[in-house]
């Protein structure tokens, strides 16, 4: 296959060129909570209103869900920015995201936490998993969800201009 990107001058992947909205998925298993950072979300159904969400291989997040498949899908707002180095760039099995997260979670239900400035979350049971690679993709229902405030979403583009990940 041609690299018309290399042709054409433009060195952008194809898969890089959708700004996407970054969330933080809250999992637990026997009250013990942890979060992490999303960005392959996608809404996908209306009746039952549901999402696919990728979930990285051998990772905290994805025991839980093995083990408990609930989560509480966190919309991150722009001034969040700080969180996804704890919450993206730490793995769960050796940091616990809560305690050094303190005052900026609270406890919701379920050992789930919310990240207090969320713009929205949205409660979600995971339902089939599809192996994808590095990751899978989760169906997950959506149970309920309460928008919490009005802000400028976090993107990826915004994760790039700070330089919190490459360009």
């Amino acid at each position: 296959m041609v690299n018309i990107s290399t042709m054409s001058g433009i060195r952008i992947k194809p898969w890089n060129r959708v700004d996407s909205p970054v969330y933080s998925l809250a999992t637990s298993h026997q009250g013990k909570g942890n979060l992490n950072i999303c960005s392959y979300v996608t809404p996908i159904s209306m009746k039952p209103k549901g999402f696919i969400i990728g979930v990285y291989k051998d990772t905290k997040t994805l025991a839980n869900l093995e083990a408990n498949p609930v989560g509480l899908l966190n919309y991150l707002a722009e001034d969040q920015a700080k969180h996804v180095k704890l919450l993206g760039k730490k793995t769960g099995f050796n940091v616990d995201k809560i305690a050094q997260l303190k005052q900026d979670v609270e406890f919701v239900s379920d050992g789930l936490f919310r990240i207090k400035g969320a713009i929205a979350v949205v409660h979600l049971r995971f339902r089939e998993r599809m192996d994808c690679g590095d990751h899978w993709a989760w169906f997950a229902e959506v149970d309920s969800y309460e928008n919490l405030r009005e802000a400028p979403p976090l993107t990826l583009s915004e994760l790039k201009r700070l330089k919190i990940i490459l360009a």
